[in-house]
């Protein structure tokens, strides 16, 4: 994020928030960030009063706006101070609601796109060293893109960013379809060219789900994303 806050006071702003992002205020864990309440661009104010803990999904939310498809209320830094002050006062002063509170981190539709991305990623890359399209037989992650529209979050995002995932996702469903046809082939079938086809479609979606977990991790991650 560039220009960073000082690492002691963010580790006390984050045991008073307890890890709980300020606006939705799930758990997060490790993922969380402390975004500038006031832009650091606008503001160059690096000190711990304009700092805000937030999860990947409203980190985005807050720098996601389009003002070329405007849709909703934009936040401003009036109102990200004030979930910061509410949250920390409510952690002061009813600490008693995190005694059964659970400590399970429920990912917004971002990070669980993100870690869908890993995720096919992974199981691509020892396939993709093999030459034998008999090993096929997986099938890539796609729930998170239909989660992300279902709940308005793919709308929001700059047209590029959006543009990218939705070419990593066609292909990755593309794959998807020719795998299945592998695996569903009849006896008889010139498996040789049905392999290959399938082979190949896994093969070319490799860079665009690349592209697509590299342009939304700065995304969910960066201040002022690069649009």
């Amino acid at each position: 994020m560039g220009t960073s806050f000082n690492r002691d006071e963010v580790a006390a702003l984050l045991v008073r928030c307890h890890r709980r992002c300020c606006v939705c205020h799930r758990f997060c864990g490790t993922k969380i960030e402390t975004d500038h309440i006031v832009p650091a661009s606008e503001s160059h104010d690096h000190s711990i009063d304009n700092a805000i803990p937030v999860c990947f999904d409203c980190h985005a939310e807050i720098h996601a706006y389009n003002p070329k498809h405007p849709r909703g209320r934009q936040f401003t830094p009036e109102e990200l101070r004030k979930h910061k002050e509410q949250w920390l006062r409510i952690c002061e002063t009813r600490p008693e609601i995190f005694v059964e509170a659970s400590r399970h981190i429920d990912i917004g539709p971002l990070q669980g796109m993100l870690d869908e991305l890993d995720h096919n990623l992974r199981i691509s890359a020892s396939l993709s060293a093999k030459a034998n399209y008999q090993e096929l037989g997986f099938l890539f992650k796609e729930d998170q893109l239909s989660r992300a529209i279902r709940e308005g979050v793919l709308s929001t995002l700059f047209d590029d960013l959006s543009q990218t995932i939705s070419l990593a996702y066609g292909a990755v469903s593309k794959a998807n379809e020719t795998v299945r046809r592998y695996n569903d082939r009849q006896q008889g079938d010139n498996n040789n060219r049905v392999g290959n086809k399938a082979m190949d479609a896994v093969r070319q979606a490799i860079p665009l789900i690349q592209a697509a977990r590299d342009r939304l991790i700065e995304f969910v991650r960066s201040e002022e994303p690069n649009v």
